[in-house]
């Protein structure tokens, strides 16, 4: 029997060669050479003093680099079907159209109006990417990649254009927008190459593919590549470094969070609920997947995406605020503000009072005392009422009269005593009985019974608005081997025209009077902060997907903002309703406030005023509705990264628990009831 002839490969068709290691090894290899070439060349011209010459060989290289990716990416990706140009002629076309582009721009910038230049250079950049997309529409696995290749080359050249004319800040801008865009296309790529399996990963995909195609989720998108970047634009020069890096964090930070937890709500209503208008889900759950499975794979996708998110702008804020804080500042101490108040990681360490457990047994004698005298007092809330008198007692102690001085006592700062030459008290002060917001308050200090600060042999004392805090530096070499420092604060206070002794100096108790001590570095607590925010994002997710079980798109929405916004506000949308209704109590218990809303309730009624008792209803409702969500407002992270607080381990661990787990397991059973009860031959709408 004849032996069988041996299989030959699959011929390959001229001008698309197979996309190997070897050959992408040799286009990588020239494309270094070319880059080190130019790179080595331009750095002795420039020790030999000839700079323009230099500038001119960085130039070529630039093309030369560019012209070869133009070659390699028609080699490597094919060059298309119906297009009979081959590689080396394309990337021939594509340089010289984008180096030509560049050199009318210049002559333009040079002889005409820059803005005429700058759009000349815009259009030359946009060209390859163009040119790209439209060469490779017989190849739209490709297409993508060799469109991303030219956009980025044709970026590098605007990029150099704009440094070159003084337009630095419109470059920095353009760049970090296309890195951002690049990144996260990047990472969707990376996301789909993990998302490959199938069950619930096969259905993350899907969400993950939703993510740019979907106009609403498209649009925030879009919002925040350029938000990010146009962001620190909009900062005032003269205004304080120090302010200006909290501002940039803050808002940076803070619209990351909006602009993604909306986000969230459009793309987990939207993915859920178009799944079932247009009947998709019936061939999805046709497949050996179940419901539960299903929308775990909704709620990872969603997860997925919002990690690579968090990541790509967290990087780019870090990268901003970095690059922000290297600016000119207005003082010394405005930089020094900069690195070891913002920058920086600090906790707090409240004050105890110089008597020890000997000043609280004596506190809760005189409270024995008070009971004994007065056991009405005490009838209807024992516990709350002995702890509002502590707090007077405490009050007092933050109380410096004339003729007291006063003392607190700071402990646990043996390892600030190491690691850090200075620790900041924070102090609030108010002068009692000035009658004037913001009046003047005068004190002197000792640190562990030395005057402080002690210049040209005299004790100077401070003057510092009331109302407003201040941060006054204290060198750790003050601290004791114990770790302990002693402040003690004398009243200094003129006498004010009318009165016979100089006003009274208030402390709030806690953050009023605090030693910051730094603990750790700005990039782990930033890290904290951004790990916290994509919890966040967790959960909103689970509740857009949870209600879209039961709900059409629109009143999905609804009730998904409604407890997005619910969580980020939680505080004002509770300050809010008790403004509503006229009640409020800070002391009362939930048998109180129950009582109260019966009692409010009946009298209403009874008085015929329908629209007030009605008032009483909904904000029995509301209340009920803020209380069952969890408060994002608990874990305000992004706050004590803008100040420079740490951010706690405990509070990290405690929104795992809540915000992380409890929240969307709770509502990952509640969906999956829903889902199973739901009839999904019938469309929403």
């Amino acid at each position: 029997m004849p032996a069988a002839p041996h299989a030959r490969p699959a011929p390959r068709r001229p001008g698309t060669p197979a996309l190997d290691s070897m050959l992408l090894g040799r286009f990588a290899a020239v494309l270094v050479g070319i880059v080190a070439a130019a790179a080595g060349a331009a750095w002795l011209l420039d020790a030999q003093a000839a700079p323009a010459v230099a500038t001119a060989v960085r130039l070529l290289g630039l093309v030369a680099a560019i012209g070869w990716t133009f070659h390699a990416v028609s080699a490597l990706l094919g060059e298309g079907q119906n297009v009979a140009v081959g590689p080396a002629s394309r990337a021939a076309i594509l340089t010289f159209v984008l180096a030509g582009g560049s050199g009318l721009a210049e002559l333009a910038a040079w002889r005409l109006p820059l803005p005429l230049g700058v759009f000349l250079q815009v259009a030359a950049a946009a060209a390859p990417g163009i040119l790209l997309w439209r060469a490779f529409k017989a190849a739209p696995q490709h297409r993508w990649l060799a469109t991303a290749v030219g956009g980025l080359a044709g970026t590098a050249f605007l990029l150099w254009f704009l440094m070159r004319h003084g337009l630095s800040a419109g470059a920095i801008t353009i760049g970090a927008a296309v890195a951002i865009a690049a990144g996260f296309l990047a990472g969707l790529t990376a996301l789909r190459a993990i998302l490959s399996g199938p069950g619930w990963a096969a259905v993350a995909r899907t969400v993950v593919d939703e993510a740019i195609r979907m106009r609403a989720a498209l649009v925030l998108l879009i919002v925040l590549v350029l938000s990010l970047p146009i962001l620190p634009l909009l900062l005032d020069s003269g205004e304080r470094l120090e302010y200006r890096v909290q501002f940039l964090l803050t808002w940076a930070l803070g619209t990351t969070t909006l602009l993604l937890g909306l986000l969230n709500v459009f793309l987990g209503c939207g993915s859920l609920c178009g799944d079932i208008d247009s009947s998709r889900i019936h061939m999805t759950l046709t497949k050996p997947l179940g419901r539960p499975e299903y929308l775990l794979g909704k709620w990872g996708g969603l997860v997925a995406v919002n990690a690579l998110l968090v990541a790509v702008a967290g990087i780019g804020i870090y990268s901003f605020t970095q690059l922000l804080a290297l600016s000119p500042a207005s003082s010394e101490g405005d930089r020094l503000a900069v690195e070891e108040q913002v920058l920086a990681a600090r906790q707090s360490v409240r004050p105890t009072h110089p008597g020890g457990d000997a000043y609280a047994k004596e506190i809760e004698k005189v409270i024995d005392e008070f009971e004994k005298d007065l056991p009405d007092a005490f009838k209807k809330d024992r516990q709350g009422t002995r702890q509002r008198i502590r707090e007077q007692y405490y009050g007092k102690w933050h109380t410096i009269t004339p003729d007291k001085v006063s003392e607190y006592l700071f402990t646990g700062l043996a390892q600030a005593k190491k690691v850090s030459p200075v620790v900041h008290l924070r102090i609030r002060p108010y002068g009692d009985g000035t009658g004037l917001d913001r009046a003047d308050v005068r004190f002197a200090m000792w640190v562990n019974g030395r005057p402080y600060p002690y210049r040209d042999g005299e004790h100077v004392p401070y003057t510092l608005a009331g109302q407003t805090t201040h941060t006054i530096e204290i060198p750790t070499v003050a601290i004791d081997d114990k770790g302990t420092l002693r402040l003690t604060i004398e009243n200094k206070n003129l006498v004010l025209p009318g009165a016979t002794r100089p006003t009274t100096i208030s402390i709030v108790p806690g953050k009023g009077l605090e030693i910051l001590e730094p603990v750790g570095s700005f990039g782990q607590n930033y890290l904290k902060c951004l790990f916290v925010i994509w919890l966040k994002l967790a959960m909103i997710a689970a509740v857009a997907v949870a209600s879209s079980t039961f709900l059409g798109f629109p009143m999905a929405v609804l009730l998904s903002l409604m407890v997005f916004l619910s969580a980020f506000g939680s505080g004002f949308v509770g300050d809010s309703l008790e403004l509503y209704t006229g009640m409020d109590d800070a002391t009362a218990t939930v048998k109180d406030m129950a009582q109260l809303r019966y009692a409010s309730f009946y009298d209403f009624l009874k008085q015929g005023e329908y629209w007030e008792a009605f008032k009483v209803i909904m904000a029995i409702f509301g209340e009920l509705f803020v209380k069952v969500i969890p408060s994002f407002d608990r874990y305000d992270t992004v706050t004590a990264v803008a100040t420079g607080m740490n951010i706690q381990p405990w509070s990290v661990f405690e929104c795992i628990l809540r915000v992380g787990i409890v929240a969307p397991v709770a509502l990952g059973l509640l969906a999956w009831f829903c889902f199973e009860q739901r009839d999904l031959v019938r469309s929403n709408t």
